[in-house]
């Protein structure tokens, strides 16, 4: 039996999203900071430039907490792979729970029954332009879900005090 094509569900602009605004927020810390010591030098007030830098350092790492478990995904029939640095995992169909949709920016929640090497749960993005193509790539994780399913109803259930070999 011949496997179906491997369809990616991340957008190819997940290091964008994932950089761009902190990256953004760096340029407005080093902003705020320079305005904060050229008022210091000058004798006048900076504590609101500094408020402001310490505010945009607050947001960047909040962005990094929120963001460090989005990975790309890609799936086939049998397979989700969550494409990482420096391997890939492949992880199982039927060990999924659920794929959920957890914001309004599109990004997708995916729960196990095991742990795997990301833990419980991870995230995926399916595109940074998510609520003007959400049918397209709705569909697409309709296909995953229904992927899910197939591979959950040809589940082998054991008895609990079987034997294995």
């Amino acid at each position: 039996m011949k496997s179906q094509r491997i369809k990616s569900l991340s957008t190819r602009y997940l290091g964008f999203y994932k950089n761009s605004v902190f990256v953004l927020s760096l340029g407005f810390i080093s902003f705020f900071l320079f305005i904060a010591v050229r008022a210091y030098l000058e004798g006048k007030y900076f504590y609101n430039s500094l408020f402001y830098a310490f505010y945009f350092g607050f947001l960047s790492y909040g962005w990094i907490r929120i963001n460090r478990n989005v990975h790309r995904v890609e799936f086939d029939e049998e397979f989700l792979y969550v494409i990482l640095r420096g391997q890939d995992l492949m992880i199982p169909l039927e060990n999924i729970k659920e794929v959920d949709i957890k914001s309004l920016g599109g990004v997708y929640e995916v729960e196990l029954y095991s742990p795997e090497q990301l833990g419980n749960k991870f995230y995926f993005k399916p595109s940074l332009l998510y609520p003007f193509n959400f049918k397209k790539k709705d569909a697409l994780v309709n296909v995953l879900r229904k992927n899910i399913n197939k591979a959950q109803s040809r589940k082998q259930h054991f008895q609990a005090n079987a034997l294995y070999s």
